[in-house]
């Protein structure tokens, strides 16, 4: 092997062989490394101790301790008083349920959600007037067409948009005659009614027919 293949690589300040030859007679020193320091873990904090069984600042008593008697008038309270001392153990829940009743039946906590199903009073609306539901009106409408079919299948001639506001009159709850036995009756005055249906006409039974098919549609709709 060749020689520069046996000696060692060069190091800064000399060779190695060098090197390590002042640093046995001390001659060099090894640069001094910086200590590392490492921080204590700091004390975790110590939660203050919470007192179960505090004392209660208007009787001076600890709340285990506390009885209906300790208790203030129910009267007195107000929607800024402290009513923790009703929470104590002993206290019978009669009492406590009427401290809290009093605490939150006050303006200040008594406020309905404007998004809740029961702020309105629904036992106080305005009626409607002329305005007719979706509902009721296809109520009407089809008490109405079958009105009108029982009556120009008998001969009677009479628009459809008329039986409507008269069947729509029924249903608003305005006292008129049997609908059917009157245009009945008209018809058969007039001479366009057969002596079959002129029987049905003064027929009971039949007479009645229209207002309980209207009372049974008008509770159907609603």
């Amino acid at each position: 092997m060749s020689e520069s293949r046996l000696s060692p690589p060069p190091v800064e300040g000399g060779t190695f062989l060098s090197r390590w030859s002042r640093r046995k007679r001390g001659l060099e020193v090894d640069e001094p490394v910086e200590a590392v320091v490492v921080a204590a873990p700091a004390a975790e904090a110590v939660a203050p101790e919470v007192d179960n069984d505090p004392i209660d600042a208007r009787t001076g008593k600890r709340m285990s301790e506390l009885t209906d008697e300790d208790m203030p008038d129910v009267e007195t309270l107000t929607a800024d008083s402290d009513v923790s001392m009703f929470m104590a153990k002993n206290i019978s829940s009669a009492l406590r349920t009427r401290a809290l009743s009093k605490i939150f039946m006050n303006p200040k906590y008594n406020v309905y959600c404007v998004c809740a199903e029961y702020a309105d009073d629904y036992t106080n609306f305005a009626p409607l007037g002329d305005i007719v539901p979706h509902d009721l009106k296809s109520a009407i409408a089809r008490e109405a067409g079958k009105l009108y079919e029982r009556l120009t299948g008998k001969g009677v001639t009479v628009s459809q948009e008329e039986l409507e506001a008269r069947v729509a009159a029924q249903f608003r709850g305005e006292k008129t005659p049997d609908l059917e036995a009157e245009y009945l009756a008209r018809a058969e005055r007039e001479g366009r009614l057969n002596s079959a249906e002129t029987d049905a006409v003064s027929s009971e039974g039949e007479h009645h027919a229209a207002p309980d098919r209207v009372s049974a549609a008008r509770t159907e709709a609603t």
